[in-house]
């Protein structure tokens, strides 16, 4: 089977996000209202496109990183910026920092 070139492999993009929260937000919480604001605001086709996704190992009770492809890293800020709540407590989610490499986020 013929590999895939790095040409045609899609571009990433890790995005640092800040979550304010009154109460303390669980990771699988958090994960389930990211991918809700994705398909609420960009659809379920350009979800797939962008390949947004939380990086579970990631979240340190304020801090977590979301991958997106390099094409909708505009789409995703703006999809986390209108979450209002996280598990029926109020929340808002900023983001902090874009890389490329993951390194640089953390």
């Amino acid at each position: 089977m013929a590999k895939i070139k790095p040409t045609s492999k899609e571009r990433k993009r890790y995005i640092r996000i800040k979550v304010d929260s009154n109460k303390r937000v669980e990771k699988g919480d958090l994960d389930k209202t990211v991918i809700q604001a994705g398909l609420q605001f960009l659809g379920e086709l350009n979800m797939a496109r962008a390949g947004m996704q939380l990086l579970s190992d990631t979240w340190d009770g304020k801090n977590a990183i979301v991958r997106t492809g390099h094409k909708f890293v505009d789409d995703t800020i703006a999809a986390l910026t209108l979450v209002k709540e996280i598990n029926g407590s109020k929340a808002s989610i900023s983001a902090v920092k874009v890389s490329g490499n993951i390194d640089k986020v953390k």
